[in-house]
């Protein structure tokens, strides 16, 4: 059967079709660019299961969120999932996967605390940047990925979750990211954007300052 690929991350300059099955080994394609993203198209065999995953401008890793399955593996990965059948046709979840953020902030350092008070200034003292998301309503496998951007916009790195519950929908899960203040770090506006499942959630940004003046009252609260 033909299969059509769509990456829809339409700022990449490039990107290639990371696709792993036991018939065809390992393979990556180069994506053709369209108006709405970029796009391919392969001819996929029956009683194959085929992982696959967007791999973006070398850098960036991204699930397909219009995939029939999203399956973990064991070295803590996860990947988009194609499985055919022997009559040819493409197996379903029975059930409807669903995740919902709840909320989302900047912080120094990973507490549990339902009063925290998130802030977005910080400076080379502080050790880390961390963000913390709390998500709700959650059921089935989903990759989280927050993208990290440096104060001149070049992206700096992708941090990668696998957020999940089998059995029945769960609230209050909460998921931290983090990056390391060297004294490298340029100092600015960084910017950091969420996706959950391959699909862009929000933007938001915080600052990492050149001294400690102004850190404490730069304090911020940011709700969903």
């Amino acid at each position: 059967m033909r299969y059509r690929f769509e990456c829809t991350y339409l700022e990449a300059e490039r990107v290639f079709l990371e696709i792993i099955s036991e018939k065809m080994g390992k393979r990556y394609i180069p994506m053709e660019r369209k108006e709405d993203g970029f796009t391919c198209e392969l001819e996929l065999s029956p009683s194959d299961i085929y992982k696959y995953i967007f791999v973006i401008d070398d850098n960036i890793r991204l699930i397909d969120f219009s995939a029939p399955f999203t399956i973990p593996t064991e070295d803590g990965q996860i990947y988009s999932c194609i499985a055919i059948n022997a009559g040819g046709e493409i197996l379903t979840y029975d059930f409807e996967p669903s995740i919902y953020v709840k909320d989302f902030g900047f912080c120094n350092e990973a507490k549990e605390d339902e009063k925290m008070l998130y802030k977005r200034a910080f400076s080379k003292k502080d050790r880390k940047v961390c963000v913390r998301i709390v998500y709700t309503e959650v059921l089935g496998f989903h990759q989280s990925s927050i993208l990290w951007y440096k104060p001149d916009g070049e992206f700096f790195a992708q941090s990668s979750g696998i957020v999940w519950s089998d059995e029945e929908k769960m609230d209050n899960i909460t998921e931290w990211h983090y990056m390391e203040i060297g004294e490298e770090m340029p100092t600015g506006r960084w910017k950091v954007k969420l996706f959950i499942d391959g699909l862009y959630i929000l933007e938001d940004y915080f600052v990492i300052t050149p001294t400690v003046y102004g850190v404490e009252s730069g304090i911020l609260k940011t709700r969903i």
